[in-house]
C-alpha cells in the first residue's frame, strides 16, 4: 500500500492539520506502509525533498500562500506521476483538494478530510468561500470516495452546506490522552491566563487582549496573560497591548517544545480560545484533560462544551463580557472531561480507524 497525503504545510510547521498528518503518516510507516507527503510550504529554510522519520516529504512552492496555498504547476505534473494507491487530502478551505480531484489518476482512491469550519477569515474571504463551496460541491465531492468528519459539529455543517457530500463518516479527532492526562496542575501566582494557537485575525487574540485589559482595570486580583504562538498578527497584537497599557502583563512565546508547552498548561489558571473557525480544537481538549478552566465561544463548534458545563461561554466579543467570563472561570468549579469522551479518540484508536478506512476503500472495486 502506498498512501499520498496532501496538506498545506508539514513539520517543522506546527498546527492542527499538521499534527494529524504527522501522526497518521508516522503510524503508517511504523506498520511498513509507504507514505509520501505533498505540502505547499517550500521556503528557503526548507528542503524540496527530504525523509522525515521514514516519511518522504515533497514540498512545492506556493504561487499563492496562506490561505489559498495554490501550488506551482509542477505539483500537478508530480501528482499525475505519483503511483500512490490512495490519496488522503486535507482541508477544503484551500485549493489543492480541487487540483487533486481534477487531476488524480482514475484508478486512485480519494479520501477527503475537510477540516471544515464554514466561515472565511474575513468578510472578503467569506464571500470567496461561498463561491468556492459551489466548486467543491460540484467537483470535489462527486470525485471523492470517502469523506471523514472529525467532530459532530463538522459532520452537521458538511451535510448542511454540501448537497453532494456522500459517503461521510465520523472519526473523532485523535488526542494524545495518555500524555496530557498525566500532567499535574500547579497553577502559579499571579494567575496566568493562557492562549495557545496561531496569531491570525480569525483567532480573535485582539479581542482577548481587550477583554484582559478590562479585567486588569476592574479586578483587584493580579493576572498575567501568556500568549503562545506566531503568525501574521504578531506585531500588530504587540502594538495593541502597548496601546491598551497591558504590555508589562503579557508574555509572548512561540515554538515551545511539547514538554515546555504542557508545563504552561499546568501553571495556567485559565485557558482561552475565542475562535469560531474550528472544526475541532486540540488545544482546548488538552486544557480540559489537564483540568484547566476554559473559556470559549458559546456558539459554533465548541458550544456543546459550554452547554455540558465543561467550559465557560462567551456570547459576544464585548471586552466586559470577556473579562467577566475570565473572572467566573477563576471562581467556578467545572465538570472534568472524561478521558473516554466520545468527542475524541486516543491516537492509537484514531490511527487504527483511519487505516481501516484505507483498507476498506482499496478493497472496493
Amino acid at each position: 500500500m502506498h498512501i499520498l497525503q496532501i496538506t498545506p504545510r508539514y513539520i517543522p510547521n506546527i498546527g492542527g492539520v499538521e499534527t494529524v498528518v504527522q501522526k497518521i503518516s508516522e503510524t503508517l510507516v511504523a506498520r511498513g506502509i509507504q507514505v509520501t507527503i505533498y505540502s505547499v510550504d517550500l521556503s528557503p529554510n526548507l528542503l524540496r525533498t527530504e525523509n522525515i522519520r521514514g516519511v518522504l516529504v515533497k514540498r512545492f512552492i506556493p504561487v499563492l500562500g496562506d490561505p489559498l496555498y495554490l501550488p506551482e504547476p509542477r505539483f500537478i505534473t508530480a501528482l499525475r506521476r505519483e503511483k500512490a494507491d490512495l490519496i488522503h487530502v486535507h482541508n477544503i478551505h484551500i485549493l489543492p483538494p480541487l487540483l487533486v480531484a481534477s487531476f488524480k489518476r482514475r484508478n486512485q482512491k480519494l479520501l477527503l478530510q475537510p477540516h471544515y469550519h464554514r466561515f472565511g477569515q474575513s468578510s472578503l474571504r467569506h464571500s470567496l468561500l461561498r463561491l468556492y463551496r459551489q466548486v467543491v460541491n460540484n467537483v470535489v465531492f462527486p470525485r471523492t470516495n470517502l469523506v471523514v468528519a472529525n467532530s459532530q459539529y463538522e459532520r452537521k455543517i458538511l451535510c448542511k452546506d454540501f448537497s453532494k457530500c456522500a459517503n461521510l463518516v465520523l472519526i473523532p479527532e485523535g488526542v494524545d490522552v495518555d500524555e496530557v492526562k498525566n500532567v499535574k496542575r500547579n497553577p502559579s501566582e499571579p494567575k496566568r491566563i493562557l492562549y495557545v494557537g496561531a496569531l491570525k485575525g480569525y483567532k480573535n487574540v485582539d479581542k482577548l487582549l481587550k477583554g484582559f485589559a478590562w479585567l486588569t482595570r476592574n479586578e483587584k486580583t493580579a493576572f498575567r496573560l501568556v500568549i503562545i504562538g506566531n503568525g501574521s498578527e504578531h506585531d500588530s497584537l504587540i502594538s495593541l497591548a502597548n496601546d491598551l497599557g497591558i504590555s508589562s502583563l503579557v508574555e509572548w512565546k512561540h515554538d515551545l517544545p511539547r514538554e515546555q508547552l504542557l508545563s504552561e498548561y499546568a501553571e495556567a489558571s485559565i485557558f482561552v480560545l475565542l475562535s469560531q473557525l474550528e472544526s475541532f480544537s486540540r488545544v482546548v481538549y488538552d486544557a480540559l484533560l489537564i483540568g484547566v478552566p476554559t473559556v470559549v465561544l458559546s456558539f459554533g463548534p465548541l458550544e456543546d462544551l459550554v452547554k455540558s458545563g465543561l467550559a465557560e461561554g462567551v456570547d459576544s466579543f464585548d471586552p466586559k463580557e470577556i473579562g467577566d467570563a475570565l473572572t467566573r472561570a477563576t471562581k467556578r468549579t467545572y465538570a472534568r472531561i472524561s478521558a473516554t469522551s466520545q468527542d475524541f479518540l486516543y491516537w492509537k484508536e484514531y490511527s487504527n480507524r483511519i487505516i481501516r478506512a484505507y483498507h476498506n476503500l482499496l478493497e472496493k472495486k
